[in-house]
Protein backbone atom coordinates (compact mmCIF):
# COMPACT_ATOMS: atom_id res chain seq x y z
CA UNK A 1 0.00 0.00 0.00
CA UNK A 2 2.88 2.40 0.72
CA UNK A 3 4.27 2.16 -2.84
CA UNK A 4 0.99 3.64 -4.08
CA UNK A 5 1.50 6.95 -2.22
CA UNK A 6 4.44 8.15 -4.40
CA UNK A 7 2.59 7.05 -7.54
CA UNK A 8 -0.58 8.96 -6.58
CA UNK A 9 1.47 12.01 -5.61
CA UNK A 10 3.21 11.95 -9.03
CA UNK A 11 -0.10 11.66 -10.89
CA UNK A 12 -1.58 14.59 -8.95
CA UNK A 13 1.55 16.71 -9.51
CA UNK A 14 1.43 15.98 -13.25
CA UNK A 15 -2.25 16.91 -13.47
CA UNK A 16 -1.66 20.21 -11.66
CA UNK A 17 1.34 20.99 -13.89
CA UNK A 18 -0.71 20.36 -17.05
CA UNK A 19 -3.48 22.68 -15.85
CA UNK A 20 -0.92 25.41 -15.06
CA UNK A 21 0.74 25.08 -18.48
CA UNK A 22 -2.59 25.45 -20.23
CA UNK A 23 -3.34 28.82 -18.62
CA UNK A 24 -2.60 31.98 -20.61
CA UNK A 25 -0.65 33.57 -17.78
CA UNK A 26 1.79 30.65 -17.64
CA UNK A 27 2.19 30.62 -21.43
CA UNK A 28 2.93 34.34 -21.39
CA UNK A 29 5.53 33.87 -18.64
CA UNK A 30 7.23 31.04 -20.56
CA UNK A 31 7.29 33.08 -23.78
CA UNK A 32 8.77 36.05 -21.90
CA UNK A 33 11.50 33.87 -20.40
CA UNK A 34 12.22 32.38 -23.83
CA UNK A 35 12.54 35.85 -25.38
CA UNK A 36 14.95 36.98 -22.62
CA UNK A 37 17.05 33.86 -23.11
CA UNK A 38 17.13 34.37 -26.87
CA UNK A 39 18.14 38.03 -26.42
CA UNK A 40 20.96 37.09 -24.03
CA UNK A 41 22.20 34.44 -26.44
CA UNK A 42 22.21 36.83 -29.39
CA UNK A 43 24.05 39.55 -27.47
CA UNK A 44 26.71 37.11 -26.21
CA UNK A 45 27.22 35.77 -29.74
CA UNK A 46 27.65 39.32 -31.03
CA UNK A 47 30.23 40.02 -28.31
CA UNK A 48 32.15 36.88 -29.25
CA UNK A 49 32.03 37.85 -32.92
CA UNK A 50 33.37 41.35 -32.28
CA UNK A 51 36.14 40.04 -29.99
CA UNK A 52 37.25 37.51 -32.60
CA UNK A 53 37.25 40.25 -35.27
CA UNK A 54 39.53 42.41 -33.08
CA UNK A 55 41.90 39.50 -32.48
CA UNK A 56 41.93 38.65 -36.19
CA UNK A 57 42.82 42.27 -37.01
CA UNK A 58 45.60 42.32 -34.43
CA UNK A 59 47.06 39.04 -35.69
CA UNK A 60 47.05 40.12 -39.33
CA UNK A 61 48.74 43.41 -38.38
CA UNK A 62 51.41 41.51 -36.41
CA UNK A 63 51.95 39.09 -39.31
CA UNK A 64 52.43 42.02 -41.69
CA UNK A 65 54.96 43.63 -39.32
CA UNK A 66 56.85 40.36 -38.85
CA UNK A 67 57.04 39.66 -42.58
CA UNK A 68 58.19 43.23 -43.31
CA UNK A 69 60.84 43.00 -40.59
CA UNK A 70 61.98 39.59 -41.83
CA UNK A 71 62.33 40.91 -45.39
CA UNK A 72 64.34 43.91 -44.18
CA UNK A 73 66.65 41.70 -42.11
CA UNK A 74 67.08 39.28 -45.02
CA UNK A 75 68.06 42.16 -47.33
CA UNK A 76 70.67 43.37 -44.85
CA UNK A 77 72.07 39.97 -43.86
CA UNK A 78 72.07 38.24 -47.26
CA UNK A 79 74.87 40.29 -48.92
CA UNK A 80 77.07 40.14 -45.82
CA UNK A 81 76.88 36.36 -45.46
CA UNK A 82 79.67 34.38 -47.06
CA UNK A 83 78.81 31.26 -49.04
CA UNK A 84 78.95 28.25 -46.79
CA UNK A 85 81.20 25.33 -47.56
CA UNK A 86 79.59 21.91 -47.64
CA UNK A 87 79.95 20.04 -44.35
CA UNK A 88 82.91 17.70 -44.07
CA UNK A 89 82.36 14.03 -43.53
CA UNK A 90 83.61 12.65 -40.26
CA UNK A 91 85.50 9.44 -39.79
CA UNK A 92 83.64 6.75 -37.87
CA UNK A 93 84.45 6.63 -34.17
CA UNK A 94 85.77 3.58 -32.43
CA UNK A 95 83.22 1.89 -30.19
CA UNK A 96 83.51 2.82 -26.54
CA UNK A 97 82.45 0.63 -23.65
CA UNK A 98 79.20 1.64 -22.02
CA UNK A 99 79.48 3.87 -18.96
CA UNK A 100 79.50 2.02 -15.67
CA UNK A 101 80.78 -1.24 -17.12
CA UNK A 102 84.25 -2.58 -16.74
CA UNK A 103 86.01 -3.51 -19.97
CA UNK A 104 85.91 -7.19 -20.85
CA UNK A 105 89.00 -9.19 -19.98
CA UNK A 106 90.33 -12.44 -21.36
CA UNK A 107 89.41 -15.74 -19.73
CA UNK A 108 92.93 -16.16 -18.34
CA UNK A 109 92.69 -13.03 -16.21
CA UNK A 110 89.43 -14.01 -14.48
CA UNK A 111 89.61 -13.95 -10.73
CA UNK A 112 88.72 -16.96 -8.64
CA UNK A 113 85.97 -16.59 -6.02
CA UNK A 114 88.64 -16.09 -3.34
CA UNK A 115 89.92 -12.94 -5.01
CA UNK A 116 93.09 -14.49 -6.47
CA UNK A 117 93.65 -15.17 -10.17
CA UNK A 118 92.24 -18.47 -11.35
CA UNK A 119 94.66 -21.31 -12.04
CA UNK A 120 93.69 -22.93 -15.32
CA UNK A 121 96.39 -25.56 -15.32
CA UNK A 122 99.23 -23.60 -16.84
CA UNK A 123 101.72 -23.32 -14.06
CA UNK A 124 104.72 -21.22 -14.88
CA UNK A 125 106.94 -22.46 -12.01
Amino acid sequence: MFPLFPFVAGVLTGAVALRLIKTDKTKAGLEKAQDKLRGATVSSLEAIESASARVRQRLTAEDAEVSATAEAVADVVAPAAAPEAPPRKRAARAARPAAGRAPKTSSKAKAAPGGEPADDGEAGS
